[in-house]
């Protein structure tokens, strides 16, 4: 089907993706291309950009060419208890674009899970993340961690001593863990223990043991440990230096990446506490896929602009040319009609309608 109507790389992902999704039961969202400014305003931290294409309506009311999906999906969601809205999206958003630095129309896929969301629903979203990766490429790895086993070291110290440490382990910048351990001895363990969280590596048993000694939360230790066990081991990595966005995320939280593109194609994560910003009672958990950053991988650039030329003259009947056309066209092949080929145009096959035949 995709090769019948010449999809777009990405096309061809968005494709996959929706299969994927709609396998699992989630139902397609459409939305508005345009949403009121004052939704973004108030959620700035939670979109991936603060720069939002805004304008005024008719009535004076100000608006926004939609930056992000998933805030329109959580308005539009009512909580309901001992029920889970499965949904998922392929809708284009406005914003700057992160190959280019400026502002584009750009494809994004993705999904949403909310209401009553227990482990299970955790494991399927991961389980979907890792999937949504394998069907961009046979070369990728999904990242994971857990905001719970992070706060529950960082609750340890002062504020401000937690958010040095916090941009520390974000950058994986163990001599600075180290510094202001030695600056600050009276928090020299939970200091000592998030430097370790920066050098955590290995397989999945060797995380887990290295963590158990850790004295961290104990039920998203087990939390993490159960959806590590659902997914891929060959396609996982535990990282826990993924912390943007820890004013929203609450519980598990995940990067995923494909070689060939530098930045992250997939993030996302449970996101309770943008729920409860948004005054909802329900939990929920997400994540996107972020197209233009796979513009590149996914560059499809045919050999030919055209499988046949068909070249006539003036003194050929119209009638039969177009026939002629539509009965190459019927045969899966495209076709352009030229009195003389363009130079520039790459074409596989020549049909002259004078009867010479170049193929």
């Amino acid at each position: 089907m995709t090769e019948k109507y010449n999809l777009k790389g990405e096309e061809k992902v968005l494709f996959r993706l929706r299969s994927l999704y709609s396998s699992f039961g989630y139902k397609t969202y459409k939305m508005s291309r345009f949403e009121e400014y004052d939704l973004y305003a108030r959620n700035k931290d939670f979109l991936v950009s603060s720069n939002i294409i805004t304008f005024n309506d008719t009535d004076g009311k100000l608006l926004a060419l939609k930056p992000d999906v998933t805030l329109s999906i959580v308005r539009s969601v009512k909580d309901k208890s001992n029920t889970v809205s499965r949904i998922c999206y392929g809708e284009n958003v406005y914003r700057v674009s992160s190959s280019s630095g400026t502002f584009r129309e750009i494809m994004q896929a993705g999904l949403e899970c909310i209401g009553d969301v227990g482990l299970l629903e955790l494991c399927e979203v991961a389980s979907l993340a890792q999937m949504s990766l394998a069907s961009i490429s046979k070369n990728s790895i999904l990242t994971i961690s857990h905001i719970g086993i992070v706060e529950s070291l960082l609750n340890q110290i002062p504020e401000a001593l937690a958010s040095e440490a916090a941009k520390a382990l974000s950058g994986r910048s163990v001599s600075v863990l180290e510094d202001l351990s030695e600056k600050n001895p009276e928090y020299c363990k939970p200091l000592s223990k998030i430097a370790k969280l920066a050098m955590i590596s290995g397989s999945v048993d060797e995380v887990f043991k290295q963590l158990s000694d850790m004295e961290v939360d104990e039920k998203s230790l087990s939390e993490l440990r159960t959806i590590a066990n659902t997914l891929d081991p060959k396609r996982m990595r535990i990282d826990f230096s993924i912390l943007d966005g820890m004013k929203y995320y609450n519980g598990i939280v995940f990067r995923g990446y494909v070689q060939g593109v530098p930045s992250a194609v997939i993030s996302g994560g449970q996101y309770d506490k943008l729920m409860k910003r948004m005054k909802r009672k329900s939990r929920a958990i997400g994540f996107a896929v972020y197209l233009d950053s796979l513009e590149r991988l996914l560059e499809d650039v045919p050999e030919y602009d055209v499988d046949v030329v068909l070249k006539y003259s003036d003194s050929d009947d119209i009638k039969a040319v177009l026939k002629k056309a539509q009965e190459i066209r019927n045969s899966g092949k495209s076709v352009v009609t030229l009195k003389e080929p363009d130079e520039s145009l790459r074409y596989r096959d020549l049909v002259d309608m004078g009867g010479k035949d170049n193929a």
